[in-house]
């Protein structure tokens, strides 16, 4: 029988248990908050009950399993290689046994991987390992434990899942695997992905739960090409309470719908009713359009005229 939350504190349970989430009516999680802040919530619940897994996210998967918890690497992840019909090895999902071991592993509730992502994946962690200052984030804790509380000011069941927890708890990590590892690049990511609100989500509630509040939130940026370089990046606080901010919209949000049993589409605020938007031109394509009519490189070139006949 599935677990139900009913006291906050931390859980011992699978990913499959925290993200089928155990709270009733509802709990928010980062990622929901992270939905709420930025689209409306009747995408937010139509997302939520209409869950699909998307391939993109595999290697991320295995990644995680791969540098925190290595034990469970074989048991988790299944190895497809594929034939074609004459018993000759395939490339990637090309052949219907292929796809067959990979819908396979899905329904079986695994990650399937390609040969050579294993190997990739197994890459990323020796570089992990051979990192001086990554290879000491993950050292000494406990990862993948499920944590819940109730908001103080809305009322609604919250969750979150740390990467990792040093025993210490002076900070939390989380592992990113991306295209770049490049500072800059993850910092637009940051905003675009809404990392900033997942820091100070995983921040707000290890100290809701512990009653105490980690100094710093690092993420372990990854590339997914080789040689796998790692940087490590940690939030600066005005951006910290950006993402706090956002996070406490998303929670009234969130008690608001469950209050009115409503999920309201686009709007300026749910509780208003619709309306038509005014669209326009964001604020740096504005300052091109100006700097540009300044300078008269909008002025079409001089052309002689023809005449009307």
């Amino acid at each position: 029988m599935a677990q139900i939350i009913t006291q906050p504190g931390i859980y011992s349970m699978s990913s499959e248990e925290y993200h089928a989430d155990p709270c009733r009516p509802m709990s928010l999680s980062s990622s929901g908050a992270r939905a709420l802040a930025s689209d409306c919530p009747a995408q937010f619940i139509y997302d939520r009950q209409n869950a699909q897994h998307k391939q993109c996210f595999d290697i991320g998967t295995a990644g995680h399993l791969m540098v925190l918890e290595p034990h469970l690497f074989d048991e988790q992840i299944v190895v497809v290689e594929g034939r074609t019909a004459d018993g000759k090895p395939s490339a990637g999902y090309k052949s219907k046994d292929a796809i067959e071991q990979r819908d396979a592993a899905y329904k079986a509730g695994k990650t399937p991987l390609l040969k050579s992502e294993v190997e990739m994946v197994r890459a990323m962690r020796a570089q992990i390992w051979d990192d001086p200052v990554a290879s000491k984030a993950f050292r000494d804790g406990r990862a993948e434990q499920s944590m819940f509380w109730k908001d103080p000011e809305f009322g609604i069941w919250c969750r979150t899942r740390p990467d990792f927890v040093p025993s210490h708890g002076r900070y939390l990590v989380d592992y990113k695997t991306a295209a770049s590892s490049n500072p800059r690049d993850f910092e637009k990511a940051m905003f675009n992905c809404g990392y900033h609100q997942q820091a100070a989500w995983y921040l707000d509630g290890y100290e809701a739960v512990t009653g105490q509040r980690p100094k710093a939130f690092w993420f372990i940026v990854q590339a997914k090409k080789p040689p796998y370089l790692v940087s490590l990046c940690e939030i600066d606080a005005v951006t910290l309470q950006m993402g706090a901010d956002a996070n406490r919209y998303a929670r009234g949000v969130l008690a608001w719908c469950l209050e009115h049993d409503q999920w309201p589409t686009h709007r300026p605020r749910i509780q208003s009713p619709l309306r038509i938007f005014t669209v326009g031109a964001p604020v740096w394509a504005l300052n091109e359009y100006e700097t540009r009519m300044k300078d008269g490189s909008l002025e079409p070139p001089p052309v002689r005229q023809k005449e009307v006949a």
